[in-house]
């Protein structure tokens, strides 16, 4: 069976448009849309066209005739623009679009498209750039896939990623969002594939796990799937989401395969970690009558009666299985934690030791077993518990770090001072090692040796909050006015030592507070710019500056919420300053833009229920947005519910009577009720106004003679 015989190819003279014979072949059958695409691409009826053969392509993606007739479809309509309206950058996203699904979209990329036929399109889109004078760097280029993006031009903005898949700065986001674009295009197989990518450039992104895992089960790889939500879970505040998709998981398998003691010992622990401890017990249960030497299964049993704070049948179920494993030192701490909530404190410090016996370099069981000492015995019992922990284990820094710290609790503060330097040379990187010597030095009125330990700590953790604090109290004890000093360092770009000489201001105020966060907000440290400034806001709230440099850094870092607060609260104080007016409605502006991007792409999607909801969201709080009504019109008309997109389409003209296209798709919804007066009076009010003799001016036209 013939199909669409070749693609078209491009040339440019003049930036002009000549084209090559398109060859339709009207016995193909096999879909629908792949037809009437190919009707009204005949008929020059390029957009219509667009639409029909991406209703192909979501039936059947790899089908190798939608794709050229696709790409035909935009190549022509770019030419329409160019050589007709003279819309330049309409032009070049439809060559974009169509060089996207010639080059990348089929899974055997290529192989239907000559190299001379690509080469052709790519001279002529270079051609329509060079006279738009556009830039090739690429933030530019990163721009241009997130502006066509927004306005749902998805193959343009793919085109436009694919530049970027190995700049090392922007990889990732490009390969994200390529992730992204195939998902919308039903190709889960190829945004496996950049997701993927996405993860080699930043391996801790959560939400690209995420969207990972999402794809694989869409394409039921549930192994894979399992994998990427086990990572998620742990790093992710979505952990509701990622509970009910595991739990949907481990159902589906123990469904499909009851006899799976794994499966259902998995399925119970997921309903555990959401609390649902009965259904839980229910699966533990089934899985351990069909295994019943899983040792893992009865732990598992008895966590959960622990986490209910049902000791004794945590610690019967413990006791069975140390019956079979009696060296089991997880089991054992768990057992002497239930002893511990139960105030058997002297069986759980036996359990904890026999535990540590047999796991020596376990720290978590050491801690535990500490916690409970501390509680237990008296000071000197606990003193020599631990001195003889640093006998035990001389190259231990934990161990030094717990001597010094009791030292330092029961004011032995020369020991203290001892026992934390000597942490310090075992782990240099120990933080609170050196914030309680910078205190014991503190105490002994040793100030110049408590600043240059907690400056060390500093440099070590420069976020870190009791550094901070720590480093402030010393600071204040140890220095004096700094003002000149730290704005001579700030004016010199030396922005490290103009903060650490407003620190050593005491007490502090609003000024050197301010000093700091400008000097880390010149060293791009947003957060502890942000933190200083919350301080001085603290000392001075009748400043409307500081609140409007906090909004600042936060619309820089695409935060607007909380630079709406901060923008309200300056105003609030001087409701005449205009730099915070300005930019509170920027931010409006840019919600606004944000959720209308997500409703047009849910209409994109053909999720027009979705899409709906969400222009009904926006318009609540823009109610006179005509581009809103008309957007949603557009998805009343695709779940023909005619009779609401007419009202729609009639407050779009109410609020932009310019939008001419408002006036054809009111005519085409009355024609389709059949009101066919209005029909024709609203055909004729787009024929006198609209300024192109397009496809809908000739179909606008013709329906105004036909209808009586």
């Amino acid at each position: 069976m013939k199909k669409l015989l070749s693609i078209l190819i491009l040339f440019i003279a003049i930036q002009n448009y000549a084209f090559s014979q398109t060859v339709y072949d009207d016995n193909y059958q096999e879909n629908p849309n792949y037809i009437q695409g190919n009707k009204y691409l005949k008929n020059s009826q390029y957009s219509s066209a667009i639409n029909e053969f991406k209703k192909a392509l979501r039936t059947n993606p790899n089908d190798i005739s939608s794709i050229i007739g696709l790409s035909n479809s935009y190549s022509m309509r770019s030419a329409y623009y160019n050589n007709t309206v003279k819309a330049t950058d309409n032009a070049i996203s439809d060559l974009k679009s169509a060089l996207f699904f010639l080059k990348y979209f089929s899974a055997n990329e290529q192989n239907f498209a000559s190299s001379q036929t690509i080469l052709g399109m790519e001279k002529n889109l270079n051609t329509l750039e060079s006279s738009k004078k556009q830039t090739i760097s690429p933030s530019e280029i990163l721009s241009m896939a997130k502006n066509s993006r927004v306005k749902g031009e998805f193959a343009a903005s793919a085109y436009d990623y694919y530049k970027l898949i190995n700049d090392t700065k922007y990889a990732f986001e490009a390969n994200s969002s390529l992730g992204d674009i195939y998902k919308i295009f039903n190709r889960p197989d190829k945004a496996l594939t950049f997701y993927q990518k996405a993860l080699a450039v930043k391996p801790d992104s959560t939400e690209t796990h995420l969207k990972l895992a999402r794809t694989y089960e869409q394409i039921n790889d549930f192994n894979s799937s399992l994998k990427e939500y086990d990572y998620a879970l742990a790093s992710s505040s979505e952990r509701e989401d990622i509970l009910n998709s595991l739990e949907r998981i481990w159902q589906k398998k123990v469904d499909e395969y009851p006899q799976d003691a794994e499966a259902h010992a998995n399925l119970g622990v997921v309903l555990q970690k959401q609390k649902r401890y009965i259904e839980a017990l229910t699966e533990y249960q089934k899985a351990e009558q069909l295994n019943p030497s899983n040792l893992n299964t009865k732990i598992n049993i008895g966590t959960l009666f622990q986490e209910q704070k049902k000791y004794n049948e945590a610690i019967n179920t413990y006791d069975n299985i140390l019956k079979i494993q009696p060296y089991n030192a997880k089991v054992l701490v768990y057992k002497a934690e239930c002893l511990k909530a139960l105030n058997r404190n002297e069986e759980a410090v036996n359990l904890y030791k026999t535990a540590l016996n047999i796991e020596p370099k376990n720290t978590q069981i050491k801690a535990q077993l500490y916690d409970l000492l501390k509680d237990t015995m008296s000071t000197e019992e606990l003193l020599a518990f631990l001195y003889k922990n640093v006998q035990n284990s001389p190259m231990n820094a934990d161990s030094y770090y717990e001597f010094a710290y009791e030292l330092h609790k029961a004011n032995k503060i020369d020991d203290a001072i001892v026992y934390y330097l000597e942490t310090i040379k075992l782990d240099n990187k120990k933080i609170d090692a050196y914030i309680n010597l910078s205190q014991a030095y503190r105490q002994k009125k040793n100030y110049l040796d408590a600043y240059q330990v907690i400056q060390k700590a500093k440099m070590l953790e420069p976020k870190n909050e009791q550094v901070l604090k720590q480093f402030d109290i010393v600071a204040k004890e140890y220095a004096s006015n700094k003002y000149t000093l730290a704005a001579n360092a700030f004016q010199s770009g030396d922005y490290r030592r103009a903060i650490a000489e407003y620190q050593l201001i005491s007490p502090p105020t609003a000024d050197s507070l301010i000093g700091i966060a400008a000097s880390y907000q010149a060293l791009k440290n947003n957060s502890e710019a942000i933190n200083y400034y919350k301080k001085a806001m603290d000392l001075d709230n009748t400043n409307d500056d500081i609140p409007f440099y906090i909004a600042s850094i936060y619309v820089n870092s695409n935060d607007l919420v909380n630079a709406k607060t901060f923008l309200d609260k300056s105003i609030t104080i001087n409701p005449n300053n205009k730099q915070a007016k300005d930019l509170l409605q920027y931010i409006s502006d840019k919600q606004t833009e944000n959720l209308l991007t997500e409703a047009v792409e849910l209409y994109d999607a053909q999720k027009y229920n979705e899409a709906i909801a969400m222009f009904n969201k926006i318009i609540a709080t823009n109610p006179q947005n005509s581009t809103l009504y008309y957007y949603r019109a557009l998805s009343y008309d695709a779940l023909n519910n005619y009779q609401k997109a007419i009202e729609d389409y009639k407050s779009t003209i109410k609020y932009a009577p310019e939008m001419v296209i408002a006036y054809y798709s009111l005519a085409v919804d009355y024609d389709s009720i059949q009101n066919y007066t209005l029909a024709k009076e609203n055909y004729k009010k787009y024929i006198d106004m609209s300024v192109e003799d397009n496809e809908y001016r000739q179909y606008a036209q013709k329906r105004y003679n036909e209808i009586k």
